[in-house]
């Protein structure tokens, strides 16, 4: 079984310390101010009385900042990153913001209530965003629709049943990071491959699902995710486009992706992907997933809070954490079905990066309102709780079973995922 080191794993950056306890019914209004070395607090919205205060020192780093009466702190270097929200003023609505920062820079965006926008790096200060609406209109800019390749013949070199290696050139890699952090022979940052199963009997009218799968550490450069990364169907399925990620990674960092970065390769290299697929198969554009294990769920929870409800309809996490280095966030509801084994010690659920930790923050960026659960028996050995506070349209499932240790969740996961995943219904 791959395997992936908790907290330092690929270069991930120094952990931060962060404590969040999420609390039903509070919310708070924040602001964010941001110089080199400076600190960031908010304080709560006028009906609840509660407080959240944030605190944070280094280089560009954004204070870690959580709703009415949740309180966070950070430590970072140049560019590090932490989580942020932000609630009603009024201390009504319990809503929420993330935020992040990218070197110099910062920025957070509210689901619902009062949004703030800022820039930290250098001495700037930000200032408080424009009172946004409720949280549907946080999800306004999923795509929906057929995409410019229904109608052409796919590649001939595609197969149904067998994940087909395709190279790709990455646009918009930062030369920064390039030069920090040159790949591990034979690999590069900006010439790449993953591997595509097209479904069976593919109809080029017809729009399809695409699930992006990411595996563990421990693969080869040039092969790995040649089995799907973590694939969520059968190859030759006839219900989605199934894509298995494939990582690069740093000289010396381990053979993981290299996610714990705010200008990490892997954003750019996904949406390098997103374009040339959408633009060679009938793709469903409100049907986007991506589902990781261990290293590839660090990368899932990535591309849920940087492309989620933008890009990404859902995501599916087995293992896996809350990178403090990590891009700006899109600011948008996604749904997600997130499981870590009870007893994992690489990637255990609490901890400055643990799931618990990301979790909080999904509930947060979708809107969710307090704590309340309810069983959901679709995948009973995973211990699985439904949040009943979240909207209809973005559910979250968070489960602490499935296996021993560090698990993958076991034969029976994948098929919960998918019967998650089709029975979301559609966006507002």
């Amino acid at each position: 079984m791959k395997r992936a080191r908790y907290g330092s794993e690929h270069g991930a950056a120094p952990v931060l310390a962060f404590v969040l306890v999420l609390l039903a019914g509070c919310s708070s209004a924040s602001s964010l101010s941001g110089a080199s070395g400076s600190t960031a607090a908010a304080s709560g919205g006028a009906s609840s009385g509660a407080t959240a205060t944030g605190t944070t020192s280094g280089d560009g780093a954004t204070a870690g900042v959580s709703a009415g009466g949740i309180t966070g702190s950070t430590t970072g270097a140049a560019g590090s990153t932490s989580s942020v929200s932000s609630g009603d003023a009024t201390g009504s609505s319990g809503a929420s913001a993330t935020g992040s920062a990218s070197g110099d820079t910062s920025q957070a965006s509210g689901a619902s209530g009062t949004s703030a926008t800022g820039s930290s790096g250098m001495g700037s200060t930000g200032s408080s965003g424009a009172t946004g609406g409720g949280a549907g209109d946080a999800s306004a800019s999923l795509p929906t629709g057929k995409t410019a390749g229904c109608g052409s013949a796919p590649p001939a070199m595609d197969a149904s049943g067998k994940f087909v290696q395709h190279d790709i050139t990455v646009t918009g890699v930062d030369p920064a990071f390039v030069a920090a952090h040159p790949a591990e022979a034979p690999g590069s940052w900006t010439n790449r491959i993953y591997f595509l199963d097209l479904p069976a009997n593919y109809d080029p009218t017809k729009a399809y699902p695409v699930i992006f799968g990411g595996g563990g550490c421990g693969g080869a450069i040039g092969t790995n995710g040649n089995d799907g990364g973590f694939r969520v169907l059968p190859v030759s399925t006839p219900d989605a486009i199934q894509i298995g990620l494939s990582y690069v990674w740093p000289q010396g960092a381990g053979a993981c992706f290299a996610d714990g970065y705010s200008n990490t390769p892997d954003l750019p290299y996904f949406d390098s992907i997103v374009a040339e697929v959408e633009s060679t198969y009938c793709v469903d554009r409100g049907n986007l997933f991506a589902a990781g294990y261990s290293s590839g769920a660090w990368e899932s929870y990535l591309l849920g809070f940087a492309r989620g409800g933008t890009v990404l309809r859902g995501i599916s996490t087995a293992a896996g954490g809350l990178r403090m280095d990590r891009p700006p966030p899109s600011g948008k509801p996604f749904a997600a079905i997130l499981l870590t084994g009870a007893s994992d010690t690489e990637n255990p659920i609490t901890g400055p990066t643990g799931s618990a930790l990301a979790r909080d923050l999904v509930l947060q960026t979708d809107g969710c309102v307090g704590t309340a659960t309810t069983p959901w028996t679709v995948y009973p050995d995973g211990n699985c709780q439904q949040y009943t506070g979240c909207p209809a349209a973005y559910p979250v499932i968070w489960c602490t079973g499935g296996g021993p240790g560090h698990t993958n969740g076991g034969a029976g996961y994948p098929a919960a995922i998918w019967t998650f995943w089709s029975g979301l219904p559609a966006v507002p």
